[in-house]
């Protein structure tokens, strides 16, 4: 009986490492305008974790010509990795701070037509992602006291709601 639990056992972590397992990704950052009416985001890992790396993308909502086809409208967002790394906070959108050494990419603002992407890994705690994925739409369409998480307009009441559920 011992032999078989730990055959199975045996199969069952292979399996999981032979299928490639990924993070999951977590609806932990949220979007929203800021009282200065710039976009604004806000990480919140779970508990007191660290956060590693924070990347900030765009890509056209519309998936019309190749990003290299001469006239397209440019990425726009940054990049950046800490070590020891950093807690979760808010800070506006293109404005990293400079301690953190971010690679800016393209235009630093939101522009129209495109599906912006903010994703932070965290590898405490069983290792894992915070992100969100909106549009200029998107955060225009908020009213005041909301932000913008899990594909959805949300108070910052159900948001910390959802991250308390979550961690």
């Amino acid at each position: 009986m011992r032999r078989a639990w730990l055959t199975g056992a045996t199969v069952l972590v292979a399996a999981g490492v032979l299928a490639g397992c990924s993070p999951p990704r977590y609806d932990l950052v949220a979007a929203y305008h800021g009282d200065d009416g710039k976009p604004w985001i806000m990480l919140a890992p779970c508990g007191r974790n660290d956060i590693t790396s924070v990347h900030v993308s765009s890509r056209p909502t519309d998936p019309g010509p190749s990003p290299y086809t001469p006239g397209a409208q440019p990425a726009s967002g940054w990049r950046s990795g800490f070590d020891p790394g950093v807690g979760g906070g808010s800070l506006p959108l293109f404005e990293p701070p400079a301690s953190w050494g971010a690679q800016r990419d393209g235009e630093q603002r939101i522009l129209p037509g495109r599906r912006y992407s903010v994703e932070f890994y965290s590898p405490e705690d069983g290792v894992y992602y915070g992100k969100v994925n909106f549009t200029a739409e998107d955060l225009a369409g908020l009213e005041p006291g909301e932000v913008w998480a899990g594909d959805r307009a949300m108070t910052r009441k159900a948001f910390r709601e959802y991250r308390a559920d979550k961690c």
